[in-house]
């Protein structure tokens, strides 16, 4: 199947801005290309997980007013792709009262001149316990388009660890389009490692749609070359005494540029609920571009929501102390680099996550990494 050149809008924030900023939102363009095979997609599924495509369906349907309330983070566009050209879909399902100690393991090896994408649907019901881990990888080089749309039901009392990590060469375009929906005492927690890519998206919403609910998000990402990042997230609070916390550490380096737009949405009827985002971005050069974007709504008086950002260059007192290590201002703003691949190098979830982090780092940083790999 040929995927025809488009470019489409993705990642609105709900409460949009002055235009003169342009952050509202992000536009994405495609080349022509085709469709991946179905081969770029491999899941690996652990004894006590249920494989079952149609699960997500059912359970939202099932919950009342999930339906209405679903979205995901870069939008009905972006959604609409992924279910047209997906080369594969995924759903993994976690018994009532079950806990999986193994992950379920999907990774997408982009392919050359094709477009890689992958539909994971994950429901953990009641009471259960799952670890899914997703990993979006170019082994081979090339360029073309690889991403994952994950969609999350997580029933009463039910526990899902959600880990993404991107490892693309600075060739590709990377899609991450989320939606997780939570019930009574659901509790998600996410984290993402943004690493490559020469464009990468991630749209993310979640629902807290339970009493009691609670989502703890931590992205972690490294701009480096010219390459553009670019995060929408949507954590909406509906339910009595949900809580949620949305965290971003990052890197720009070179003249690379960042959007991130957080929005925490306390609505009316969330009782007690608190919101908390925060956002620290160290910039390593005068020619990077830093957008930041913390929004609280509310339309509820009984809630606590607290957001921020913290951004800055290195310390000159500390490039002056560097320089008297030997260390140039280059070799010095490099080690924050190193740093980032080698804090998801030590955090990998299984050896080849763990190669594809070095090569990238070796890649981007040349002997700044590799000498690091020698230390080690």
């Amino acid at each position: 199947m040929t995927i025809e050149a488009a470019t489409v809008t993705v990642n609105r924030m709900p409460a949009i801005t002055w235009h003169k900023f342009k952050i509202n939102e992000a536009e994405v363009s495609f080349s022509a290309m085709e469709e991946a095979g179905g081969g770029a997609i491999e899941a690996i599924v652990p004894a006590g997980i249920v494989e079952d495509s149609s699960a997500f369906d059912a359970a939202l349907s099932s919950a009342e007013g999930a339906a209405s309330q679903w979205e995901t983070g870069m939008g009905e566009v972006a959604h609409g792709i992924f279910s047209n050209v997906a080369a594969r879909h995924i759903g993994v399902v976690a018994p009532a009262g079950t806990t999986c100690e193994e992950p379920v393991v999907v990774r997408v090896n982009a392919e050359d001149g094709a477009c890689a994408l992958a539909l994971l649907d994950v429901v953990a019901q009641a009471h259960s316990r799952i670890h899914v881990a997703v990993h979006v990888d170019s082994p081979l080089g090339g360029t073309g388009v690889a991403g994952v749309e994950t969609r999350v039901f997580a029933a009463e009392g039910a526990n899902v660890d959600i880990e993404f990590v991107q490892t693309l060469d600075a060739t590709w375009q990377h899609l991450d389009n989320f939606g997780a929906h939570l019930e009574d005492g659901a509790r998600l927690n996410a984290s993402q490692t943004v690493l490559g890519a020469a464009e990468s998206y991630t749209g993310f919403a979640c629902n807290l749609s339970g009493r009691e609910s609670e989502a703890v998000v931590e992205t972690r990402y490294l701009g480096h070359g010219a390459n553009k990042i670019d995060f929408n997230y949507i954590m909406r609070q509906r339910g009595v005494q949900s809580t949620c916390t949305l965290s971003a550490n990052g890197v720009l380096m070179d003249s690379s540029a960042k959007v991130l737009r957080g929005t925490i949405d306390l609505v009316h009827g969330a009782k007690g609920a608190i919101g908390q985002e925060n956002e620290t971005v160290l910039l390593v050069s005068d020619d990077v571009s830093n957008k930041t974007v913390p929004i609280l709504l509310c339309d509820e008086d009984d809630v606590q929501g607290a957001h921020g950002a913290t951004i800055g260059h290195v310390n000159p007192e500390q490039l002056g102390y560097m320089q008297t290590r030997g260390l140039t201002p280059d070799q010095t703003e490099d080690l924050f680099a190193v740093a980032a691949f080698d804090y998801a190098r030590l955090h990998a979830f299984d050896d080849a996550v763990r190669a594809a982090v070095e090569r990238l780092g070796g890649e981007v940083l040349g002997d700044a990494y590799r000498l690091l790999q020698d230390e080690d």
